[in-house]
């Protein structure tokens, strides 16, 4: 074995009291601590003992420590003969080493084969540990195949240090100095190859190399063959082949039970073979999600004996498939293992199965969106299986879907789903015409046709309404689900009301925590893009935030959380917020997502003052015509909508016409933003004429209203009708007030964002000055294109910013009123202000002025 300095600075470390090295057969840990005793400048200091077999009582294994002890001169000959009959005697041992040893110097006590203590475990655990406490000289390092409660130790002049399996793993510098040292080999390919065929485990590994020597040359490096190496050597440690058949017949799945054990393997006595396993260090108990424990394999024995397994075809094929049907029935501790049964399903051959376990997959999924986490198990159902298993080619297309780097290939599936001519009764049959018009209308807002989906949604939607309660109350979780998924489509299809109504519905349907989690931050969403943030924050502050995986970032719930928060910051106009928040949103590469992220990012660096680069990103981006989500659904509406706003803040009237002109013209998620066109190009007449009709239209959110009234109160009051202005925008501060829409406020072009401050101004109306009232930074953010003053306009301007009246400004710069009030009026209509404040203000958000000049008292 090289020199394995990363862990054998661990055995030497005078820091490290008690060090346990824990793995199973063939891990390399006698090995590790052979080789450190070995050469340790303190090698005549250690005391090695090896558990013996059939340890009854500690006695037995504190005779062998005297002994050891002995052999390396930390005993006399007296001492030795006084602890052997303190111990004959029943002596506390710890106590007795008290009176006997004076350690002066460091001393190390090494056991090794400690799992053979069994139940005397926990005896020799307290002793150690008081042993340890005893003499600060000494430490102690612990070599076992099984878990011990010594992992756990404290001490205050030193820590606990446990060395895993995957630690003595040999690494690729480990594995190619092993190389070099027995076969002259130096090649790090080599030993790269080595590694990845054995993953490291050591006997494995000496093995590989071994046939490198042997033949004089390299070997096809195959997987199969360490496995085989591993499992022999596993099962002529054992020594027991009613464990070794046991460990073939169960080491197929990757975590089991009791009651799965003894069905795949048919041996009454499967508990204590699984506790025997777990003190031979081959695998162990861990919590699972249901609150039960289940028992799984060291990665690399379940390797050796699923390869073992495999010898048998048929024999594999059959427990495959009996561990998947076992799984989908549930049990205490598998009730959740529906992608291991369908892993187990697809493995053994059974595509019936499979399609089964798909639906059921779908039914219990707490998602929102599609992911590709069982992409590579779904890969190998064959092309020719899928049009008769609808389910199965549903479960492979939304994995492809959740690719971008495959999402064209997601359509052709889809189609298959779409044509499959019957569905089979996957839960009862009064679900049936539910479940399939839900997967068709999925597929369909997949694809981007959000009419389509919406119109299916509602019609399914109605089917579940149908359902017996009994039936009903039986799958709720599914119906859920169902719900959940049905309420995205009507949202995308524009039917908002009725897309909150339905997703109140899944909340309210859900008994897992994560399920309602899902359903709730969809309301939250929904109710935030439509500008009721304050109903927004009140859903957020009603979810379990425990009930989601620890890694959040990766659940793309809590993207529509992160996304749901970024809204509620754009109307609270804290772009910098809305930034960070946005940084938390995962874009679900995951398709369909793509559309609503990046128009509510084209919100954010508007409002930041980058609206023409990101424009121009988003821009590039679309012209491939391969993003995902994009088609008619009201997500790519509102980002054609944020991008035609971002085009007029650069100034560019034609390209935002562009944007817009590509979209429904009846669609209402894009009035405001065609408002602002006509705005933009000076058609105020019209601009007004299309708020009163847009605004007469029902179907509006809150958002769309607010902005609409707000576009139509700049237009009225360009064209001079201050009646309809005031009813206009006092309607929109109305709902900035009760529910927090005001993010466009932040975004309108300055000039006339001031002529609404002087209007509100005028009519005294705090109400309206509230909400038009934005910081500074807010302001600054919203600039339209330049505007070209003269040099001698710019003058004048500076000079009516430093002395106010037209008098001053004439007598400073040493020209007659006239002349002064002649270039105001240009500035003004420049500008597009009507006074000499509102003139200074755009003209220092666009930065024509400098800060305001400090006043001085005379």
């Amino acid at each position: 074995m090289p020199d394995r300095p990363r862990l054998t600075r661990v055995l030497e470390s005078p820091l490290v009291r008690l060090c346990i090295v824990q793995g199973p057969t063939g891990a390399g840990k006698t090995t590790l601590a052979r080789t450190w005793a070995l050469r340790s400048e303190h090698s005549a200091r250690v005391v090695w003992v090896t558990v013996p077999a059939g340890v009854t009582d500690g006695r037995m294994l504190w005779r062998r420590v005297i002994a050891a002890a002995a052999r390396v001169g930390l005993l006399t000959d007296d001492a030795v003969a006084r602890a052997r009959s303190f111990v004959r005697s029943g002596t506390d041992p710890i106590e007795a080493s008290r009176r006997l040893v004076m350690l002066d110097r460091p001393a190390v006590l090494v056991l090794d084969a400690y799992e053979r203590l069994g139940e005397m475990s926990g005896q020799i655990d307290r002793d150690l540990i008081r042993l340890l406490t005893m003499h600060p000289m000494l430490r102690v390092i612990v070599a076992t195949r099984g878990e011990t409660a010594l992992s756990a130790a404290a001490f205050d002049d030193g820590i606990t240090r446990v060395i895993s399996r995957s630690e003595l793993a040999l690494t690729v510098g480990e594995a190619a100095t092993l190389l070099r040292e027995q076969t002259g080999i130096a090649d790090e390919r080599v030993a790269r190859q080595i590694v990845a065929a054995t993953g490291g485990f050591a006997l494995a590994v000496h093995a590989a190399v071994h046939a490198v020597s042997e033949v004089g040359h390299i070997p096809h490096l195959d997987s199969s063959e360490w496995n085989d190496v591993v499992a022999e050597r596993i099962d002529s440690s054992l020594g027991d082949p009613e464990l070794v058949a046991f460990m073939t017949d169960t080491a197929v799945v990757p975590f089991l039970d009791v009651a799965l054990a003894g069905r795949l393997s048919g041996n009454p006595d499967a508990e204590s073979l699984l506790a025997t396993l777990e003190r031979e260090g081959l695998g162990r108990w861990t919590p699972y999600a249901s609150g039960g424990r289940v028992f799984q394999y060291v990665e690399t024995v379940r390797d050796a004996f699923r390869a073992r397994a495999r010898r048998n075809a048929d024999r594999y094929r059959r427990t495959c498939v009996e561990a998947a049907h076992a799984m989908l029935a549930g049990g205490t501790a598998l009730e959740t293992a529906l992608e291991t049964a369908l892993e187990m399903a697809i493995e053994g051959g059974d595509w019936t199965l499979a399609d089964r376990v798909v639906a059921h997959l779908a039914a219990a999924s707490t998602e929102n969106h599609p992911n590709d986490t069982l992409l590579p198990v779904l890969q190998r159902v064959p092309a020719e299986v899928l049009p008769r298993h609808p389910m199965l080619a549903f479960g492979l297309a939304l994995a492809l879907s959740a690719n971008p780097l495959r999402w064209r290939e997601a359509a052709g599936v889809f189609e298959a789903v779409l044509d499959a001519p019957s569905y089979p009764t996957y839960f009862a049959p009064e679900l049936d015409d539910p479940t399939r018009m839900s997967v068709r209308a999925m597929i369909l807002r997949l694809r981007g046709d959000g009419s389509a989906s919406a119109e299916l949604s509602a019609r399914a939607v109605e089917a579940v309404d149908r359902i017996d309660p009994a039936v009903a109350s039986r799958f709720g979780e599914h119906l859920a689900g169902m719900l959940r998924q049905l309420s995205l489509s009507l949202w995308q299809g524009g039917r908002s009301s009725e897309a909150l109504s339905v997703v109140a519905r899944a909340a309210a349907a859900c008994s897992n925590p994560a399920s309602r989690n899902s359903s709730t931050v969809i309301a939250a969403a929904m109710t935030a893009s439509g500008g009721d943030t304050v109903r927004a924050r009140t859903l957020l502050a009603t979810l379990d935030r425990t009930a989601w995986p620890f890694d959040t970032r990766r659940v793309a719930s809590q993207g529509m959380t992160s996304l749901t928060e970024t809204w509620i910051s754009l109307d609270a106009l804290d772009f910098r917020g809305a930034a960070r928040q946005l940084k938390l949103t995962p874009i679900v590469p995951q398709s369909e997502g793509w559309p609503l992220v990046t128009a509510t990012g084209l919100a954010v660096w508007h409002g930041k003052g980058f609206a023409a680069a990101e424009a121009e990103r988003v821009r590039a981006e679309l012209a491939r015509g391969d993003q995902p989500g994009v088609g008619e659904n009201v997500a790519t509406q509102q980002l054609h909508a944020a991008l035609g706003l971002a085009w007029l803040a650069a100034g560019d009237h034609r390209s935002a016409a562009e944007a817009l002109e590509s979209q429904p013209s009846d669609s209402l998620y894009l009035s405001y933003a065609r408002a602002m066109w006509l705005l933009a190009e000076r058609r105020d007449a019209a601009a007004r004429e299309w708020v009163e009709v847009e605004l007469a239209r029902s179907g509006h959110t809150i958002r769309s209203r607010a902005e609409l009234q707000t576009a139509g109160a700049i237009a009225a009051l360009r064209v001079g009708d201050e009646d309809r202005a005031w009813v206009w925008l006092g309607a929109a501060a109305l709902a900035s007030d009760h529910y927090g829409a005001r993010m466009h406020v932040a975004l309108l072009p300055p000039r006339d964002r001031l002529a609404l401050g002087e209007f509100a101004a005028r009519r005294n109306a705090s109400v309206l000055q509230r909400y038009l009232k934005t910081p500074g930074r807010a302001r600054a953010a919203a600039r339209p294109a330049a505007v070209e003053l003269t040099e001698r306009e710019k003058v004048v301007l500076a000079a009516v910013d430093r002395h106010g009246s037209t008098r001053d400004v004439a007598a400073a710069l040493f020209v007659s009123p006239s002349t002064v009030k002649a270039q105001l009026q240009s500035i003004h209509r420049k500008l597009g202000v009507t006074s000499r404040r509102a003139a200074c203000e755009v003209a220092r958000e666009l930065g024509i002025l400098g800060p305001k000049a400090p006043t001085h008292a005379p």
